[in-house]
């Protein structure tokens, strides 16, 4: 439409009669009354504003609206389409919208409007929490989204108007956040354009030379599809098969990520054409298969088959790429005209059309990616983490799992076997110790391929530690990890602290109970309640030193020097023996793995911030980073009923002689140490042999030491201390 009509000057009533026949003919089952009255609305909403360009700044909402009835949208989002400005740009409020239009179309268009109403730190942190409240929207009705396409499907179109900085930033968060998530939601007519105008203004030469270049071939082009669908069209004559052929090239923005990928100039992608067959069943699909297949040779590791496994965002199709008689490579896409619609419109074809529902259903699988990203995001509450996060869960390629039991399980590239465990069942990723892949058994952090069968081991007395967020790549997992230390390490917290506090206080041998000073105590500290005292010195985050520094300024009696928490006492043992550490890490007493002590070792704690306490031999050089912090030293001592296992890792060199491994192996069965990792290498009649073994103690190490030394041709076996130095400034 002539933008000059949506000036003041202009008549309402001719521009809008002359758009609602616009968008009658985009959708004629439209019901025009409503967005005859939002019309109306936004025209009086938005006069005399202007855009950039120079025009009319109601040509853009009347343009978005367009957009949606092209897509054959119903008239509650295109009168939303209509108002999707007017909340950010003018002064109407949310209040006078719903009382115009009710809550339905207010809710479409607060779901669309950016944050801007409180004080972030950054642009980035005010941008994650739009990117939030969007998809928040979207789970109560997905035509936020859609709508929120078309504004910035029009936006792009007049991007040339704009600040070149600005130009940048609006084409790079296309490619980065729009593009991807239209693909996620199955709309690839929207992905496709987002594309290439952000392609268009964020690299301009190099959309000028492929346009270019792909004008210049398009005879040569129509001539390579003719040589494909002529004798595919007669075989299917032959054959029967009732299908519509098209012959279509690949986008431009394609073409480049294909030039960047391969580092090959246009003329050398060969890929590049793509023909689309279209059938009428299922059935018909891989009929028209096997007449490709019969007519050209196909390439064995470019066939892929998404109507048995569909995407995670509903697409099916048969694609094979196959050689034509010249030489010439194309791939064919073949699927039912449903699957082309849900392949082309996505969400807006898949549910839309079909159920004229608001709310997600259960069984949309092209919407189960979006609920589950919606449920993930509860545990981010930082912005920032939540951008990355959500940047990084957009752009992920698939494999595809089975379960022994054949079911199949989509995950991205990269997933580890943790992943897959919490992919099956939560509380089998808690407590996952390994699996099983294709009958053999693998770590946790194994990564994954398309195809494998994969069982899970677990075990109950298995819990999750802060390490496992290193080992996952899903938002599953790291959420369901980050919720389960939240919450157990929260009670363990709590319960240290407490010792801690109650050990402290008892070392002062005060004539009242602790509990009469609760209340000052909670105010001196600005806190409300005990257990959040607890907690804090618990995880580190308040020195119990400043806990005593309440009972000292009121010269609560107490014996000996004012002194920092160094130790444990009564709680445990009754006993002045400090902290007892058993064999099981937890989320409070860790073994550092700078140096890994055993029973025996002597040791030494120390409170981490947020970790619990740390326990270090005490010869390790890492000591030295806590060494005269004594507010966070703390006296712990080995549990010397404790039957546990302990990892040590052995060093042994010697001469190389058949039968050597052997005897080695002999002296750690005659010993009961378990052998988990060995590695040996030889060079010039020498061995260095690396074990990793599991003992109960310092003691039963030393019997193995004395007893390999005396094997023939053993030269000296250590034990592996392997300290790293850590660049923190509290080490592990």
């Amino acid at each position: 439409m002539d933008t000059t009509l949506f000036l003041p000057s202009a008549s309402i009533d001719q521009t809008c009669g002359l758009f609602l026949e616009k968008i009658l003919e985009a959708n004629p089952r439209v019901h025009t009354e409503l967005v005859e009255k939002a019309f109306r609305f936004s025209w009086n909403a938005h006069k005399f504003q202007m855009r950039k360009s120079g025009e009319p700044f109601l040509a853009h909402p009347a343009a978005v609206a367009l957009i949606l009835a092209e897509q054959h949208l119903d008239e509650v989002t295109i009168a939303a389409g209509l108002l999707h400005d007017v909340l950010e740009d003018t002064t109407i409020s949310r209040d006078d919208l719903v009382a115009q239009f009710g809550e339905p179309i207010t809710v479409l268009v607060d779901g669309v409007t950016k944050i801007k109403t409180f004080h972030m730190k950054s642009r980035q942190e005010r941008q994650a929490e739009t990117y939030r409240k969007m998809l928040l929207s979207m789970a109560k009705d997905l035509r936020v989204i859609i709508i929120k396409f078309a504004d910035r499907l029009h936006n792009l179109r007049t991007l040339k108007y704009l600040e070149p900085d600005r130009i940048r930033a609006i084409a790079t968060e296309t490619l980065d956040i729009y593009a991807p998530l239209a693909h996620r939601l199955g709309m690839a007519k929207i992905k496709w354009e987002l594309e290439d105008l952000a392609f268009k203004h964020l690299y301009p030469e190099e959309y000028k030379d492929i346009v270019a270049q792909v004008v210049a071939n398009r005879m040569e082009r129509e001539n390579i599809i003719d040589s494909f669908t002529m004798p595919l069209r007669k075989k299917m004559d032959e054959e029967q098969v009732k299908a519509t052929i098209v012959g279509r090239p690949k986008h431009f923005y394609s073409i480049y990520r294909k030039m960047v990928q391969r580092n090959k100039p246009l003329g050398e992608i060969y890929d590049l054409l793509a023909l689309r067959v279209i059938t009428d069943s299922v059935r018909d699909c891989y009929h028209v298969l096997g007449v490709i297949h019969s007519l050209w040779k196909p390439i064995q590791d470019r066939f892929k088959d998404y109507i048995s496994t569909p995407k995670n965002n509903g697409y099916q199709s048969i694609h094979t790429t196959v050689f034509g008689e010249q030489g010439n490579i194309i791939e064919i896409q073949i699927r039912t005209w449903e699957m082309n619609q849900t392949a082309e419109d996505g969400i807006a074809a898949h549910w839309l059309y079909k159920s004229s529902k608001t709310e997600m259903s259960s069984d949309d699988r092209a919407l189960t990616w979006l609920k589950n990203l919606i449920e993930w995001q509860k545990d981010l509450t930082d912005s920032t983490e939540f951008y990355e996060f959500f940047k990084i869960d957009l752009f992920h390629a698939e494999i595809f799992i089975f379960t022994p039991r054949g079911d199949l399980i989509s995950l991205p590239k990269g997933a580890t076997v943790l992943d897959f465990a919490f992919a099956v069942h939560t509380q089998l990723g808690v407590h996952c110790i390994g699996a099983k892949i294709d009958g053999k058994i693998e770590p946790i952090n194994k990564t994954l391929k398309s195809g494998q069968t994969v069982e899970i081991l677990h075990l109950k007395s298995k819990a999750p530690s802060i390490n496992w967020l290193r080992e996952v790549k899903t938002a599953k997992a790291r959420s369901a990890i980050r919720r389960w230390l939240k919450t157990t390490g929260k009670h363990e917290s709590i319960d240290l602290g407490k010792k801690i506090i109650q050990t402290s206080y008892k070392k002062l041998h005060s004539s009242t109970p602790f509990k009469d000073h609760i209340p000052g105590l909670l105010q001196f500290l600005g806190l409300n309640n005990l257990e959040r005292l607890y907690e804090l010195v618990g995880n580190g985050e308040m020195p119990v030193s400043r806990v005593m520094q309440f009972f000292q300024a009121r010269k609560v009696k107490k014996s000996g020097p004012s002194t920092m928490v160094s130790r444990l006492m009564g709680t445990f043992s009754g006993r002045d023996q400090g902290i007892i550490v058993g064999g099981t890490d937890n989320l409070m007493i860790r073994f550092a793995r700078c140096c890994n002590p055993i029973p025996g070792d002597q040791i030494i704690g120390f409170i981490t911030r947020g970790r619990g306490i740390s326990v270090h031999r005490q010869d390790c050089p890492n000591v030295g980073y806590f060494s005269s912090d004594s507010e966070r030293k703390i006296d712990v001592q080995w549990d010397q009923g404790n039957q546990k296992k302990y990892l040590v890792n052995l060093e042994i060199t010697g001469s190389d002689r058949a039968g050597l491994l052997n005897d080695i192996s002999q002296v750690y069965s005659e010993f009961g140490a378990n052998i988990t990792e060995g590695v040996i290498k030889t060079l010039n009649q020498q061995a260095k042999i690396y074990f990793k073994i599991e003992i109960r103690n310092l003691n039963q190490l030393k019997q193995i030491f004395r007893r390999i030394q005396k094997i023939k041709g053993i030269e000296n076996v250590r034990r592996v201390k392997d300290y790293i130095k850590y660049p923190q400034s509290e080490p592990e």
